[in-house]
């Protein structure tokens, strides 16, 4: 009894571990398989032999085989070895990639776990010359559940992650989900719920964000498992209903028929023999449906626990007939599974003998797989350590090779650049050397032009100066002149005056004497200052309109007095000329500074000379 005690306490972990492992084949079916109606694929059936030899029909086989590889494995090679035989001889790359592909997955569900892994080696060449993302990545997974159920962790982790990249650079949200779920799964046999429930997250928000059911279905699944190996069984059964209730709805047989099974491992550890019971039965009659030996063999040997449970005489029977089938299918790990199945029943039926010869035979055999696997893990990693180090070697050589090339290759371009810079330098100095000169003589040039200018314009203010000069000389003769002629005038009209006083009679020769007074008073002034202001228009052509953007409320007499003291002529010189007294000058002059705005300091005259 100790001894059968031990034993089973150092398999417990291998075999919970394995039999996750086992059921992992039952979680995940082919996308087209679901999304595919059955009335669709017989259509498709029906219409194959009238399709022509071409890419057509070889994507039409390829339908057929990916629906079937999960059902009836024979038929659908069948389908794949005829799509993999014409794209050959079409050439057609992309059809033999993913007819091995499909072959691959179909020796997988035929537990030939070997030759799956060839075909998948086989299909990611060609895939790879096509550059089809989803399709490589969804062969990455199944080499991945091919290496995880062979027991190889570490490629079967390296396979699902190269897979989710491949997914997510093609941005196939199904199938991201789908990669998630398995690196949680992988997770799972290395006994970290915790962190592959992170993962089943992930995997859940995926599907529900393109409401992918079946996808939802598993990672509930996956929930399931994860709180059954926490030993949260209500929780567990709550995830794994859930997922059973969204199967059933889509009436998909082998996804059933794996919740169902789950489903009876938590009523056994919850002691509900006939809930259990139930639905094993249920699993075990799609496993048959589906020809499933692997499904068949591992709900017998349940079966066989929960009839021992209840008290049934046939468990035994039952538990031997399915080691009869593991060995059929030279599944060892089947094998030893019921082995140690066998050793329970005997051990609770208090045979101890047959329970201890059992339970060393699953000893024996499950020490000769985990040395096997020990010895090829070894292997493997003495093969790939001298693999990688004459890999080293070679790298090493390659890469001093490739330096020196690099390294001459570098020194021949540096002497070309240094060159090519040293004679573009050059010219550029004989250019940049000629451009100096020429534009040093247009600097010559242009200085001796503007030299030239200014003496001209110099000369031609000179002349401008002297032509004002002369106007304003001009001008004042002109105002002299008409100060004289004023002076003559009035001298005149004052003999006249006097002469018209003196006359004691002759009314007529009186008023004679008015009227010639009278006839040379107004003409002669008016004729006369027009005379000056169109000179001095000429002379001051804008003094008019300046002075009156000024102040526009100047008056005749203003601006008459304004142009007079432009000429700097005195009060009473400006009163001659303009027949007015002296005050009736000042009392003007003192309107236009007050009009002008200037101040007490400043002149008037010199104000008016800006102009």
């Amino acid at each position: 009894m100790e001894l059968t005690d031990r034993l089973k306490q150092t398999d417990r972990k291998k075999l919970n571990r394995w039999i996750s492992i086992l059921l992992a084949l039952l979680f995940f079916i082919p996308s087209s398989v679901l999304s595919s109606a059955q009335e669709d694929l017989s259509v498709l059936e029906e219409r194959l032999q009238e399709l022509p030899k071409d890419t057509s029909r070889i994507n039409a086989l390829l339908i057929l085989g990916e629906a079937q590889c999960s059902k009836k494995n024979d038929i659908a090679l069948i389908y794949l070895q005829e799509a993999f035989t014409l794209a050959t001889s079409l050439n057609y790359t992309k059809g033999i990639g993913q007819s091995l592909l499909w072959q691959g997955r179909v020796y997988y569900y035929k537990d030939e776990y070997p030759l799956s892994i060839q075909y998948l080696e086989m299909a990611e060449e060609y895939l790879k010359l096509t550059k089809d993302n989803k399709n490589l990545a969804f062969l990455n997974f199944i080499k991945g559940e091919n290496y995880r159920i062979c027991g190889d962790n570490i490629r079967a982790m390296n396979s699902y992650n190269n897979a989710l990249e491949l997914a997510i650079a093609s941005k196939d949200i199904k199938s991201i989900s789908t990669y998630y779920s398995s690196i949680g799964n992988l997770l799972l046999d290395r006994n970290e719920p915790q962190k592959a429930m992170e993962y089943f997250r992930e995997a859940l928000q995926q599907t529900r964000n393109i409401n992918d059911l079946s996808g939802v279905s598993n990672q509930l699944t996956s929930f399931g498992k994860s709180f059954e190996i926490l030993q949260q069984l209500d929780s567990s059964l709550w995830y794994y209903n859930k997922a059973l209730k969204i199967r059933t709805q889509q009436n998909n047989i082998r996804t059933i028929a794996s919740s169902e099974y789950s489903i009876s491992g938590i009523l056994y550890k919850m002691q509900r023999y006939e809930d259990a019971e139930l639905s094993l039965q249920i699993a075990l009659k799609n496993f048959i449906e589906l020809d499933d030996k692997t499904g068949i063999i591992i709900t017998n040997l349940r079966l066989a626990k929960v009839h021992n449970k209840e008290g049934k005489a046939n468990a035994i029977e039952g538990a031997l007939m399915a080691l009869e089938h593991a060995r059929k299918i030279k599944n060892a790990r089947l094998v030893s599974h019921a082995y140690k199945i066998l050793s329970e029943i005997y051990e609770d039926n208090q045979d101890y003998q047959k329970a201890f010869e059992y339970l060393y035979q699953h000893k024996i055999l499950n020490d000769s797989l985990f040395n096997t696997e020990k010895e090829r893990i070894l292997t493997e990693m003495e093969t790939k350590f001298q693999s990688e180090k004459k890999d080293n070697k070679i790298d090493l050589l390659n890469t001093r090779s490739k330096t020196q090339r690099k390294n001459n290759i570098l020194l021949v371009i540096f002497v070309i650049i240094f060159a090519g810079v040293t004679v573009l330098l050059f010219f550029l100095f004989r250019l940049k050397s000629t451009a100096y000169m020429h534009q040093k003589k247009m600097h010559k040039q242009e200085e001796l032009i503007h030299q030239q200018q200014r003496k001209i314009i110099e000369k031609e203010k000179q002349i401008l100066q002297e032509q004002l000069e002369s106007k304003n000389r001009e001008l004042a003769s002109k105002a002299l002149e008409m100060l004289r002629f004023n002076n003559t005038i009035s001298c005149i009209i004052e003999k006249l005056e006097n002469l018209n006083n003196d006359i004691k009679n002759g009314e007529e020769t009186a008023k004679s004497i008015k009227d010639i007074i009278h006839d040379l008073d107004k003409p002669t002034k008016q004729n006369i200052w027009n005379e000056f202001e169109k000179i001095f228009k000429n002379i001051h052509s804008d003094f008019y309109s300046k002075l009156l953007e000024i102040c526009p409320e100047l008056s005749a007499t203003e601006i008459k007095t304004a142009a007079l003291l432009k000429l700097n002529l005195t009060t009473k010189e400006i009163a001659a000329i303009s027949f007015k007294s002296e005050g009736s000058i000042k009392t003007t002059r003192y309107r236009l500074r007050k009009k002008l705005g200037l101040q007490a300091d400043d002149g008037l005259v010199p104000f008016l000379m800006q102009f």
